[in-house]
């Protein structure tokens, strides 16, 4: 048993995080369990494991290992394959997923068979191994701030102030900092830097997405915009960025995986366009998504309600919003909120279509909502709603 638990605790400590460094530090074993079975207390309250970039250093106060491991986060839940380098099991390679807990992490792994677990449980004959960490005090590493890059720019808003306004916010909230591609020009084609180099997010953790530049439309340039977020680095889009980067008419419904489908492939919603300005009386959906969770709804000021063509089957509704009545489905009663994973990667993309006016966007209640879609994902928000460990303002 002991020597079995000597590779698979030692492998377990590469959780899903946005990076490896978030889980650099010293973890303790709580509680384990082995075909379904409690593993007893004095191998749990004697393993200690340190990890540091992709390595691991296991001790249980008689035995030593040391190995490397590896993550994909594309997945979900995470995978995660460890391989020992040094101790009784060199040479072994262990599969399994992980995830992040509000006092920790947990993994199960397959002791057993060359595919991961699917769920995180064990039974009887299964093979599965479960475990529960909990972090030593004292010992959590310094978080980096999350690098976020704030597209801007185009027809019909004032983002020359809503830039400042969300840097300002989201920093205020955000253990992040907020970088600009920005231009001045208010046509539906401003020359946004970013255009022709689709290296743009090289280096970001994050790229929010709140231009307006919907005559941008040669296929080469909107794929040029979507490779990053293909390539796996997850997004924000806000209010215009549905209505960017049209290629047809955004009237009619769109087929997948056509050009006319490219940018609502990626955000996971079709829509062309709005009505006249009124307050938006704006409902949760899912009042357990870590997203929403705890938010008021509210009514915003006089703001700009899109309509919705289609939904893509795998987009993930999470408020509506509602204009006098609501009574015409799509149009004055309409998705204003929801996430979508995009891309073989599955990045993660979190949407809103509020914030055309100043005062939306200033609003506590919308940078809140906001400051969560970052933190969603980027794979740092707990599940009760609160940023994890390290990436809250100012580092909490």
């Amino acid at each position: 048993m002991k020597r079995f638990l000597f590779l698979f605790v030692a492998a377990v400590s590469s959780l899903v995080a946005a990076d490896l460094k978030s889980f650099n530090g010293t973890w303790v074993l709580r509680s384990a369990e082995m075909d379904g079975d409690a593993v007893g207390s004095d191998i749990v309250n004697s393993i200690v494991l340190i990890m540091k970039d992709g390595t691991y250093d296991f001790d249980d106060g008689q035995n030593h290992a040391k190995g490397t491991y590896t993550i994909d986060l594309n997945k979900t839940p995470a995978t995660i394959e460890s391989k020992e380098v040094e101790g009784p099991n060199v040479g072994r390679t262990l599969l399994g997923i992980a995830e992040l807990t509000p006092t920790g992490m947990r993994a199960c792994y397959a002791l057993q068979g060359t595919d991961a677990p699917k769920e995180f449980k064990t039974s009887s004959g299964s093979g599965m191994f479960l475990a529960n960490y909990q972090r030593k005090p004292g010992t959590a590493p310094a978080v980096a701030p999350l690098r976020i890059l704030l597209v801007a720019g185009g027809c019909c808003h004032d983002y020359a102030q809503q830039k400042e306004i969300l840097k300002k916010g989201l920093e205020a909230r955000v253990n992040a900092q907020v970088d600009f591609v920005y231009s001045p020009d208010g046509s539906t084609r401003p020359p946004l830097a970013i255009y022709g180099k689709p290296g743009y997010a090289e280096g970001y953790d994050l790229v929010i997405h709140d231009e307006c530049a919907s005559d941008i439309n040669d296929p080469a340039v909107v794929e040029g915009v979507l490779k990053p977020h293909r390539d796996g680095i997850p997004a924000v889009n806000l209010h215009c960025a549905m209505h960017c980067y049209r290629i047809g008419d955004p009237n009619d419904p769109a087929k997948s995986g056509t050009p006319h489908a490219f940018w609502f492939d990626y955000l996971g919603l079709q829509s062309s366009g709005h009505g006249a300005q009124k307050p938006i009386a704006i409902t949760f959906l899912d009042a357990s998504s870590p997203i929403t969770r705890g938010l008021p709804e509210w009514t915003t000021v006089n703001e700009e309600l899109y309509n919705n063509i289609q939904v893509w089957g795998r987009a993930k509704p999470l408020a509506r919003g509602k204009q006098d009545a609501g009574d015409r489905p799509g149009q004055n009663d309409a998705t204003v909120v929801w996430t979508h994973e995009y891309g073989a990667k599955k990045a993660r993309v979190f949407s809103t279509t509020l914030g055309h006016n100043n005062a939306t966007v200033a609003d506590s209640r919308y940078l809140d909502l906001v400051a969560r879609g970052v933190l969603w994902s980027t794979h740092h928000l707990n599940d009760d709603g609160t940023p994890a460990t390290g990436y809250g303002a100012a580092g909490k």
